[in-house]
C-alpha cells in the first residue's frame, strides 16, 4: 500500500509541475527575465492576439520581431503604472521598431494592439547593456588583401550616414561610391569615380548639412572633390592634382572634408612624395569653398607647404579653421609638428605653433589626424605621432598674441626595452561634448632594424581627459583603431590589427556611450566582432544604426580573413 500511495504523490506533483510550467501561456501577458547582457529575449509563449519571437533592446530603444506579418496599429510601452511611449504603426510588419530611452534591468510591458482591435501584452526586463543586432551585409567589389603584419597596407574605405539617417553613403578602395537606403538595404546609385588605377580610392566623405548634396575627396592622380545631389548628379568638381602634382606611385588626395554651419567646405589636400635623397617630402595646401564650389580662398595663398596636410577641422560658425602638418623629416619651410589656426572667413592665419620633438629619439615631429577645436572656438587639442598630447587656449592666445601650450601629457612617448626604443603612434583625438579623447594606435620601434618586442603599454587604447587635463578614464582596445565614429552620446570605433599580440578576436567595432558615468568598462556599450579587420565605421545621428565596414587580410600562410563588405548594425 506504501508503494501504491508513494505512486499517486509523484503523480500529483508532476500534474502539478506540468500547470505551472503551462501557466503563461494560459493568459493575455508573460514575463520574460533577461538572461544576460546585451541579450536577444526569445520569447516562447503565444499570445491572445500576436506572437512575438524575440524582443532585442538596442541602443535607442526596441526591435520586436514577430512570427508572422501582422497589420500592427499601435503598440505601447509602459513602466510601472506609467505609460512610457506610444507608437502609431499603422503597417502590416513582421518586426516593429520602438525608439524609447529604456533603464536597465527594468521591467517593460509592451502592448501590440493589431488592426482588428485585439490586444496582447508582454512583460520583459530590459538587459544590463544593449545588444548589436545585424539588419544585413552589403557587399562590395573584389579585392586583394593586403599582408596582416602591415596597417598601411590595409584595404581601406569610408562610410558616411546622411544627417536624416536615411542613406549611406559608402566610398571604397577600388574608387567606386555607393548610395544606399537604410531602410530597404536597396542601392539608389553607384558611381566608379576612380578606374584603372591600382591604389587610386575614396579618400573621404561628407553630406551637407540638409542632406541635399554629397562631398567627395578622392585620392588619386586628379584629387578631386566632387559635390552631388542625392540623385548622383554631378554639381561640380575640383582637383588639387594641378596644384600639388601626380605620378601613379605619389599621388594627391583630398584627404578631409569638413563644413560649416553656412555650407562652406574646408579641404585638407596633401601629397607624399617619398624619400628625395636623404629627406622625406610631403607637399600639403588647405582650400576653403562655398556650398556652389567657388573657391573662397587657399593656404598658403601663392605656394605649397613643403609638408603634409591630412586632417582638418573648424568651427561651425567657420571663424576658425585648424590643422596641424606631418612628415617623417624635419621640413625646410613650413615646419612638420606645426598648429595652424586660420580665419576661416578669409583664410588668414591667426597663430601658428611648432611643436619640438622628443629628443634623442626623434628629431621631427608629426600631426596626423588628430587637430580638433571645440565648437566655441575656445580651445584646441592635438596630438603628435610620438605620443605626446597636447591642449591650446585658442581665446587666450588670440587675445594676447602668443601661441603657448595650456597643458601636455605623455601618453605613448618613447621608453627603452631591451635596447629598443618604442613608441605608441598617436593617431585621433576628438572632442565628444566636454570630455578629450585620444585614440594610440600601433606599437612600433624607433629602431627600424627591430620589430617592437611588445607593447608599448598605452599602445591601441584610449585616454579620455578634461579641459583641465584630469584623466577621466581609459581602455585597452587590443586592435589598431582607425577613425571613430560620433554623435553627442556614442563613439564608435573599428578595430583592426594587433601587430605585437597578433590577436585576430579583436577585430569589430566597439561602441563607448560617452553619456554614462564611471570608468571605461562602464561606458562601453557594445561590441561585434567581424571576422576580417573593420578598417570604418559611422553612426546615424539618431543612434539607431551603425555601419562597419569590415576588410579582408591575408595572413603570412596565404590564409584570408574576412570579406569586403558593410555590416549594417541596429
Amino acid at each position: 500500500m506504501k508503494w501504491k500511495l508513494l505512486i499517486a504523490l509523484l503523480i500529483m506533483v508532476l500534474m502539478t509541475a506540468g500547470c505551472a510550467e503551462k501557466s503563461p501561456e494560459s493568459g493575455s501577458s508573460s514575463a520574460v527575465q533577461a538572461s544576460g547582457i546585451g541579450d536577444t529575449q526569445e520569447i516562447s509563449g503565444s499570445e491572445a492576439g500576436v506572437n512575438i519571437e524575440s524582443v532585442v533592446f538596442s541602443r535607442t530603444g526596441a526591435l520586436l520581431t514577430l512570427k508572422d506579418e501582422t497589420e500592427i496599429s499601435e503598440i505601447r510601452i509602459n513602466s510601472g503604472d506609467s505609460q512610457i511611449a506610444s507608437f502609431d504603426v499603422e503597417k502590416t510588419e513582421a518586426q516593429a521598431f520602438v525608439a524609447f530611452d529604456w533603464d536597465p534591468e527594468t521591467l517593460y510591458r509592451i502592448e501590440v494592439i493589431t488592426g482588428s482591435g485585439a490586444s496582447s501584452t508582454l512583460e520583459v526586463y530590459a538587459p544590463e547593456k544593449p545588444t548589436l543586432k545585424e539588419e544585413y551585409t552589403i557587399e562590395l567589389e573584389d579585392v586583394t588583401p593586403g599582408p596582416i603584419e602591415k596597417t598601411s597596407t590595409n584595404i581601406d574605405g569610408v562610410t558616411k550616414f546622411s544627417p536624416d539617417s536615411s542613406y549611406l553613403a559608402i566610398g571604397t578602395h577600388g574608387g567606386s561610391l555607393k548610395l544606399i537606403e537604410i531602410a530597404t538595404g536597396e542601392e539608389v546609385w553607384e558611381k566608379q569615380l576612380v578606374q584603372g588605377i591600382a591604389d587610386a580610392r575614396i579618400a573621404d566623405i561628407e553630406f551637407s548639412e540638409d542632406g541635399k548634396h554629397l562631398f567627395v575627396g578622392e585620392d588619386s592622380p586628379d584629387a578631386y572633390l566632387y559635390c552631388f545631389d542625392l540623385n548622383g548628379t554631378e554639381i561640380w568638381k575640383f582637383g588639387a592634382g594641378e596644384d600639388l602634382g601626380s605620378d601613379l606611385k605619389y599621388m594627391p588626395a583630398m584627404k578631409k572634408i569638413k563644413l560649416d554651419s553656412e555650407g562652406n567646405i574646408y579641404v585638407a589636400a596633401s601629397r607624399a612624395c617619398g624619400y628625395i635623397g636623404s629627406k622625406y617630402k610631403y607637399l600639403g595646401r588647405v582650400y576653403s569653398f562655398d556650398s556652389e564650389g567657388n573657391l573662397r580662398w587657399k593656404f598658403p595663398e601663392s605656394e605649397l607647404m613643403d609638408s603634409g596636410v591630412t586632417w582638418i577641422d573648424a568651427t561651425p560658425d567657420g571663424k576658425y579653421a585648424v590643422f596641424g602638418t606631418t612628415c617623417f623629416t624635419k621640413a625646410d619651410k613650413w615646419k612638420d609638428g606645426t598648429v595652424h589656426v586660420l580665419n576661416g572667413n578669409n583664410g588668414e592665419e591667426d597663430w601658428s605653433y611648432k611643436i619640438p620633438p622628443v629628443e634623442p629619439f626623434f628629431d621631427y615631429s608629426a600631426i596626423w589626424y588628430s587637430t580638433q577645436i571645440t565648437p566655441d572656438g575656445e580651445r584646441l587639442i592635438t596630438m603628435t605621432s610620438d605620443g605626446r598630447a597636447f591642449l591650446f587656449n585658442n581665446s587666450r592666445i588670440i587675445e594676447t598674441g602668443t601661441p603657448e601650450i595650456a597643458w601636455q601629457q605623455n601618453i605613448s612617448t618613447p621608453i627603452v626595452v631591451s635596447g629598443v626604443p618604442i613608441y605608441g603612434s598617436a593617431n585621433y583625438a576628438y572632442i565628444v561634448n566636454d570630455t578629450l579623447i585620444f585614440s594610440i594606435g600601433s606599437t612600433f620601434s624607433k629602431d627600424k632594424n627591430n620589430d617592437a618586442p611588445f607593447e608599448h603599454p598605452s599602445g591601441n587604447s584610449l585616454f579620455a581627459y578634461d579641459y583641465d587635463g584630469n584623466l577621466l578614464w581609459k581602455w585597452r582596445l587590443d586592435g589598431y583603431a582607425g577613425e571613430c565614429a560620433r554623435n553627442d552620446r556614442y563613439l564608435v570605433i573599428p578595430i583592426a590589427q594587433n601587430l605585437v599580440t597578433e590577436d585576430r578576436s579583436v577585430h569589430g567595432v566597439y561602441v563607448f556611450d560617452v553619456s554614462k558615468s564611471g570608468g571605461a568598462s562602464s561606458r562601453l556599450s557594445q561590441i561585434y566582432n567581424t571576422e576580417g579587420i573593420t578598417v570604418a565605421a559611422d553612426v546615424s545621428s539618431d543612434g539607431r544604426y551603425i555601419a562597419a565596414l569590415e576588410a579582408p587580410t591575408r595572413l603570412e600562410d596565404g590564409t584570408v580573413l574576412g570579406e569586403y563588405k558593410v555590416h549594417i548594425l541596429t
